[in-house]
């Protein structure tokens, strides 16, 4: 499409049309202007294409004239009957970064030639004239411009001087202010340096006040360290100034430290302070609260920080038996148990007496969970011991279906500075279990059980003569009594002497088997949980017992007369030194299923024999659903029956081998004939068949061969 782009320039006088073309074309496009001269439109077109650049001028009528393109591209025009006067060129496009002038003067134009009037040869003349006096003024004015240029030159050489003159004194001004600068910058320096003195001095004054002070905090921590043992000492004085105090009683002892010793005398006592309140064999509405714990954790100490008591307590005092503390203001009765695990005696039958330990521990942990209302487990360092029992505790009250809230006391003895405790704590319960700290104080923790399940609450405490016990004991030790004091508030209608039999009635078929006088075999049958029982027998007088009267005695009752009551477990040390507890009882596996030899296999040794049995897995436990849990046998079992080579030779006799009732026999039978041979000339060893001899092992008679000395004449006949 066309465009323009250019200024178009008309000189009527002279015939003559230009052009300024200000923009190229793109290839194939061309650029197109119009003007008009003497009443004739001529219109003037300039493209590019293919390489070449055309450069047309189309008129009105046939004209003859001189076409240019910048100024030596001249071309005179064609015929005058033509109207398109044009210019072809070839070459690249043409160089536009400057305006191209085009451009055609006409000497002809519709048959007439292009002359000047003669006026218009005066007007040119005048003009002429005029550009002459023009030329005279612009020579006047070449001399006052030359006149102008000297006057410049010699303002130039003056501004010349005086900028010499002003470099120099502004050279002479900026020394000046380098020396001054200078002068100044090394006053600054010396005001520097004895400032920088004065406050290396204030800063060395400074260490010596942060050092003096820290001489003082050190005084004040030694004094402190030393305070901390004084107050344990007055507060120990305190509590032993009054030798009452010092000893103080429990309310009442079940004096029940061995399982075995109550089986052999059939009886256990019951102690009561003599002063004490508590009505053992009177019925009362209160709660029990039981402290247990492994041995030495703490428990009586707790109990005496509490309840403001002073039970003895310390490495030389150990809790015997059940001790119970009747808080009369609170309507609580505290049972102190003794510590599960504590040692035992080495010096006669020590494997029974450490099974004896264990089973008296688990019997009492079983009934101590039973009759409390509140039960409260101390633990130090929390390990997977400790929280296998808080686990196994927590798991009785879900099975037996009781809200009863479990509080797991932590008490870190040996920590003593705040932020160790929040650290210990945290790492050994709050990221040990899900649930929530309290809002209530720190060392503070319930643990979440289930849906369902009680909750388990963990409270830490830590020495009580630190910083950390002055942060987080006394706090936690009211919150501890108002969880006891708000969980049951109304507790049960109790009598102790009552509830103890009870519980001891009903847990001791589980501990014991009933042996009947004329046989040595224990009872199994289902009537050993009436067989054994036991009850209370009050004292027909009083009798005193380290410090306590005897109220009473607990008596073993058994249904049959002349039988004997021994416990379940036994003990035995295994090749590795351990002591392995089994159950005596006659408990046994009953599955029903079906045996095929082919579980069992023999393979014959050098001197001996290879049993391997492959005992598969009768009930397929992901195929039924178990009523009561699965208990059975499965698994591979092999063993090398081998003897010595200086008891003879032995072989396998498979026709004897049986499997009846459960029993797999094996006969192997020793080589009682050695065999003997010699090798000499003219002999052969030949095998042959001895009607005579009889079979020695699990081979027919057929198969037993016996070797003999024959000659080469025999031996070519078969005879012997």
């Amino acid at each position: 499409m066309p465009s323009t782009a250019g200024t178009v320039e008309v000189k009527p006088m002279d015939f003559e049309v230009t052009w300024l073309l200000h923009q190229a074309p793109e290839e194939g496009q061309n650029v197109r202007e119009s003007a008009t001269l003497w009443g004739y439109k001529i219109d003037l077109f300039f493209e590019i294409e293919d390489g070449l650049w055309t450069f047309e001028v189309f008129a009105p009528a046939p004209a003859v004239g001189l076409l240019w393109v910048g100024e030596k591209r001249k071309s005179d025009s064609s015929h005058p009957d033509c109207k398109v006067l044009w210019i072809r060129k070839g070459g690249a496009k043409a160089d536009l970064r400057f305006p191209l002038q085009l451009g055609i003067r006409f000497s002809e134009l519709d048959g007439h030639p292009c002359r000047p009037c003669p006026w218009l040869e005066r007007i040119r003349d005048f003009w002429a004239l005029v550009a002459a006096s023009n030329h005279a003024a612009d020579s006047r004015a070449e001399a006052s411009l030359a006149a102008v240029g000297r006057v410049q030159a010699a303002w130039r050489a003056f501004a010349c001087r005086r900028h010499r003159r002003r470099e120099a004194a502004e050279r002479k001004l900026r020394l000046g202010i380098v020396k001054a600068a200078t002068t100044i910058q090394s006053w600054w320096r010396g005001a520097a340096c004895r400032r920088h003195l004065k406050l290396e001095l204030a800063e060395e004054a400074r260490l010596q006040g942060l050092r003096r002070l820290q001489a003082a905090v050190l005084r004040l921590q030694l004094a402190f360290r030393l305070r901390r043992p004084r107050r344990e000492r007055r507060w120990r004085a305190s509590r032993n100034r009054d030798g009452s105090q010092l000893s103080m009683p429990y309310d009442a002892i079940l004096a029940f430290e061995s399982l075995a010793e109550f089986l052999s005398t059939g009886r256990m006592d019951i102690l009561q302070k003599a002063e004490s309140k508590l009505q053992v064999t009177t019925e009362a509405r209160y709660r029990v609260v039981a402290v247990v714990g492994l041995f030495d954790k703490g428990k009586t100490f707790l109990i005496n920080k509490l309840f403001g008591v002073t039970l003895p307590s310390g490495k030389l005092h150990t809790t015997k038996g059940l001790s119970f503390l009747w808080i009369e203001e609170r309507r609580m009765l505290v049972l102190d148990s003794a510590g599960v695990q504590s040692t035992v005696s080495y010096r006669a039958q020590a494997v029974d007496a450490i099974l004896d330990a264990q089973t008296t521990e688990s019997l009492m942990f079983e009934m101590i969970s039973r009759i409390a209302h509140h039960m409260i487990f101390v633990v130090n360092d929390l390990t997977w011991f400790e929280q296998k029992y808080v686990a196994m505790l927590h798991q009785k009250y879900v099975q037996c279906k009781q809200h009863k809230e479990l509080i797991v006391v932590h008490n870190l003895r040996n920590t003593m500075e705040v932020e160790e405790a929040t650290k210990l704590f945290k790492r050994q319960v709050m990221q040990r279990y899900d649930g929530e700290p309290s809002h209530l104080g720190q060392l503070i923790f319930t643990a979440d059980a289930g849906e369902g399940a009680p909750p388990v609450h963990h409270i830490g405490f830590c020495y009580e003569f630190s910083a950390a016990g002055d942060a987080f004991n006394s706090t936690n030790r009211e919150y501890l009594l108002q969880s006891l004091e708000h969980g049951n508030i109304l507790g049960s209608k109790v009598i102790l002497t009552g509830i103890l039999c009870n519980e001891l009635s009903r847990l001791l078929p589980r501990f014991v088997n009933i042996e009947a006088a004329d046989s040595a075999a224990p009872e199994t049958s289902p009537s050993t949980e009436q067989a054994v029982s036991v009850d209370f027998a009050a004292a027909s007088q009083l009798e005193r017992v380290h410090g306590y009267r005897r109220l009473g005695t607990i008596c073993l009752r058994l249904s049959q007369k002349g039988a004997r009551v021994a416990m379940k477990t036994r003990g035995v040390i295994s090749p590795l030194g351990e002591i392995i507890a089994h159950d005596v009882s006659f408990d046994p596996i009953v599955n029903v299923f079906d045996r095929t030899r082919a579980d069992i296999e023999w393979e014959e040794l050098a001197n001996g024999v290879r049993i391997g049995i492959d005992k598969k897995r009768p009930i397929d436990e992901h195929a039924v659903q178990p009523v009561q849990p699965i208990r059975q046998h499965h698994g591979i079992w092999e063993r090398d029956f081998l003897f010595e080579a200086a008891d003879g030779r032995f072989e396998l006799c498979e026709d004897e081998a049986s499997l009846e009732n459960g029993v797999l026999t094996m006969v192997l039978r020793k080589a009682m004939r050695p065999r003997k041979g010699r090798l000499g000339p003219g002999t052969k060893i030949v095998g042959q068949s001895d009607p005579g001899c009889k079979s020695l092992g699990p081979c027919s008679e057929s198969d037993c061969a016996s070797f003999c000395k024959v000659s080469d004449a025999q031996a070519a006949s078969g005879g012997c």
